[in-house]
């Protein structure tokens, strides 16, 4: 809250503590002259506003001293923050390139379209002034990115949505399009005859709750690329909101679950 301050604000907030310490703590020098008179007969007023002061200048340089700890340690977190987010490279960006350029050919205003969608996921994707975004606008960017997938795989992507009411909630950027970007190419990419995913959005007792549910390869196991993007999800979650975040990846017999799930603050 400090740091919302500007710097006239935060001399006039030093001022005002400074004034009411002082009357502090010479309300509890006058209390213990009344309480302790014989061993205070000889302290003068002048002494006591002395002694105040002093009382007081240590009293703020402490404040002063905290506050510029967590002045520091708010910095070092939204420094933390932004380089996780600047490691987000989504792959989807070079490789719709080839998605264009097979399109130029037999749908140029398909081609087209495709490319003002993908400079509309540019921007969104590559755009670090935000680390916080609405969920909608989450939702939004995933579903231009499958779209866009949908383009270059064809009938063997299909997807399921299950949206629940989820109401003003936002969410780290890119927290929910790299698992999608995970599920399309370490799942059903690698699958030749593709298959379902399923995207579930839930607000249960003040948590939010993603679900992502794909077909699971066996060579899917040999890549660490998915675990990678899961870790930077873990851990710009949990700077936001706290070590009960959590991203959970489920493995079964031939699908592969990964759940998001974390506490919504107010």
């Amino acid at each position: 809250m400090w740091t919302a301050f500007s710097a006239n604000e935060v001399v006039l907030s030093y001022a005002v503590m400074a004034a009411v310490l002082v009357l502090a703590v010479l309300a509890v020098e006058l209390s213990l002259f009344v309480v302790f008179d014989p061993l205070f007969q000889h302290f003068t007023m002048i002494q006591a506003v002395v002694a105040a002061s002093l009382l007081t200048a240590v009293m703020l340089c402490y404040l002063h001293l905290q506050r510029q700890v967590v002045t520091l340690n708010n910095l070092a977190e939204a420094s933390r923050i932004q380089e996780l987010q600047s490691r987000i490279r989504p792959h989807f960006l070079f490789n719709s390139m080839n998605i264009i350029a097979s399109l130029i050919a037999i749908d140029p205003d398909k081609a087209e379209q495709v490319v003002v969608d993908l400079a509309d996921l540019f921007r969104r994707v590559l755009d670090d002034a935000h680390t916080l975004v609405p969920l909608r606008e989450e939702l939004a960017l995933c579903r231009s990115y499958l779209a866009l997938e949908k383009l270059r795989l064809g009938e063997r992507l299909q997807t399921e949505w299950e949206i629940g009411d989820y109401g003003d909630v936002q969410i780290p950027s890119l927290t929910l399009q790299p698992v999608l970007e995970n599920a399309v190419y370490h799942g059903i990419q690698l699958l030749p005859e593709g298959g379902l995913i399923k995207i579930s959005v839930k607000r249960i007792n003040g948590r939010l709750i993603l679900t992502v549910g794909n077909p699971r390869s066996q060579r899917m196991q040999h890549n660490k690329g998915s675990k990678m993007a899961i870790d930077n999800v873990q851990k710009r979650l949990v700077a936001h909101f706290g070590p009960t975040a959590v991203v959970r990846a489920e493995r079964m017999d031939n699908h592969y679950i990964t759940h998001i799930n974390f506490p919504l603050g107010g």
